[in-house]
C-alpha cells in the first residue's frame, strides 16, 4: 500500500511541469497541425525569464511566476507571427514545418548558449516552507506547482469546450476554411492559442529548473518525452495529454522507488511502443 501512495504522491509533483507542457505543446499541434519541436526552447526560456527576474532584478521565486509567464507566451507569438505564420502563409507542409521547427529550435538553443552560458541557473526558494501531507514531506514550490497545475489546467479544458473562443479553435482546426467562411479569423485565434501554449510552456519551465537546473539543453532534453507522451494521448487531444502525462509521472514514481530511474525510462518506451503498435492494428 506505501508504495501505491507514495507513487501517487511522488508522481503527482513530477507530473505537474509535465502536464502543462504537454498540454502545450498538444494545443499548438492541434490548432496548427504540425509537430513544434522549436516548443522545448519555449520551456527553456520560460525558466531563464524567472531566472533574470529573479537573479538580476531580485524578484523573490513566487514573484518572477507571472512575469516569466507573460515573456514566455509573447515569445511563442512572436514565433508563430515571425515564422510559422510567414512559413504557412507560402504553403509550406506540415513535414517542411516540423524541419523548419527543429532548426528554429536549435538557432534558440545555441542563442541562449551565447546569451547566458553553459553554467546552469538557479531557481530556487529563498525561504522555503516544509509540510507533511499522507506521512510525505512536500514544500510549499511544490504545493504551488500543484496548484497551479490544477488551475491552469481546469481552465484550459472549460476554455476549450466552454467558451467561444475554444469553439473557434475547434472549428479552425477541423475545417480552416468553412471556419473562415464563417467569419472566423485564423490570426487572432492563433495568436490566442499560441500565447496560451507558450504561458503553459514556460510555467512548465520555472517548475522544471525549480526542482533541477535551469541549462539550454533543459527543454531539449524534454521535448522527446513531451511528444510521446501526446502521441500517446492521441495527437491533438489535451484530455488524452494531460492523462498520459499524470499516468506516466505516477509510473515512473512507482518503477524508481523499487529499483533505478533508468528502468522507468525503458518501461515508457515499451509501453510507448506497444500502444502504437495497438492502434495501428485497430486501424
Amino acid at each position: 500500500m506505501w508504495l501505491v501512495t507514495d507513487s501517487v504522491f511522488i508522481g503527482l509533483i513530477q507530473a505537474a511541469p509535465l502536464m502543462l507542457a504537454t498540454m502545450g505543446f498538444t494545443l499548438i499541434y492541434y490548432l496548427n497541425g504540425f509537430i513544434n519541436v522549436a516548443y522545448a526552447e519555449n520551456i527553456t526560456f520560460g525558466a531563464y525569464f524567472a531566472s533574470i527576474f529573479q537573479v538580476f532584478l531580485g524578484l523573490g521565486f513566487f514573484a518572477s511566476i507571472l512575469p516569466a509567464v507573460l515573456f514566455a507566451g509573447v515569445f511563442s507569438v512572436l514565433t508563430f507571427l515571425l515564422v510559422f505564420r510567414p512559413a504557412a502563409a507560402r504553403g509550406v507542409g506540415p513535414t517542411e514545418m516540423i524541419i523548419l521547427s527543429v532548426g528554429l529550435s536549435f538557432f534558440f538553443r545555441y542563442g541562449a548558449t551565447l546569451l547566458f552560458g553553459n553554467n546552469p541557473y538557479f531557481l530556487e526558494n529563498a525561504n522555503p516552507q516544509y509540510w507533511t501531507i499522507f506521512g510525505q514531506g512536500i514544500t510549499d514550490t511544490q504545493v504551488v506547482a500543484l496548484s497551479l497545475v490544477a488551475v491552469v489546467t481546469i481552465g484550459l479544458l472549460l476554455f476549450i469546450y466552454r467558451t467561444r473562443w475554444g469553439e473557434m479553435m475547434r472549428a479552425l482546426a477541423n475545417n480552416r476554411d468553412l471556419a473562415m467562411a464563417s467569419g472566423i479569423v485564423p490570426t487572432k485565434v492563433s495568436v490566442l492559442i499560441w500565447f496560451i501554449a507558450g504561458a503553459a510552456g514556460g510555467l512548465a519551465g520555472i517548475f522544471f529548473g525549480v526542482f533541477a537546473l535551469v541549462t539550454p539543453y533543459m527543454g531539449w532534453n524534454m521535448i522527446l518525452v513531451i511528444i510521446m507522451l501526446s502521441i500517446v494521448g492521441g495527437i491533438g487531444s489535451v484530455r488524452g495529454a494531460l492523462i498520459a502525462s499524470l499516468l506516466a509521472g505516477i509510473l515512473t514514481a512507482g518503477i524508481t522507488l523499487v529499483s533505478q530511474p533508468l528502468y522507468a525510462d525503458i518501461v515508457l518506451l515499451i509501453l510507448f511502443i506497444a500502444v502504437l503498435r495497438f492502434r495501428w492494428k485497430r486501424a
